[in-house]
């Protein structure tokens, strides 16, 4: 018995192109997920109690802030530079799923992971490529 070696060939590309689809399939899932959790987004004013600096350039704001529900009052806002004095008032906004992921308000990222979507979908656009060519080759 006998396997022909362009059937094996051929079944492996389809796993490729499998893959490639589900890398992809798995990007427009994270985008989805993110535009939703934008579309959540909740802004409220908060003040700042303290300021401190941690190593590497980045400014630790610790502020109290009006919750939704049952969430912490006090949530801490990491920046690379002093954005407020102690006892001043800024704009914040979260998502209440994850409102440990605070932004001021005017610099909110649209969509969060953006560059790890792009890569992720990067690589089954190249699995789906490569088995585009291989298939025009032969």
């Amino acid at each position: 018995m006998t396997i022909a070696l362009s059937g094996v060939l051929s079944l492996g590309r389809w796993w490729i192109f499998l893959g490639g689809i589900a890398w992809v399939a798995c990007a427009v899932g994270l985008a989805v997920a993110d535009f939703y959790a934008y579309r959540r987004r909740v802004t409220t004013s908060a003040r700042c109690i303290h300021v401190e600096n941690e190593a590497g350039g980045i400014t630790r704001h610790t502020l109290e802030r009006i919750p939704v529900g049952s969430e912490r009052k006090l949530v801490t806002l990491r920046t690379k530079r002093e954005v407020i004095q102690p006892e001043g008032v800024l704009k914040i906004s979260y998502d209440p799923k994850s409102a440990h992921e605070v932004f001021v308000a005017s610099e909110h990222p649209r969509i969060y992971r953006l560059r790890g979507e792009i890569f992720i979908a990067g690589i089954g656009f190249a699995q789906i490529l490569y088995v585009l060519i291989r298939w025009g080759i032969s």
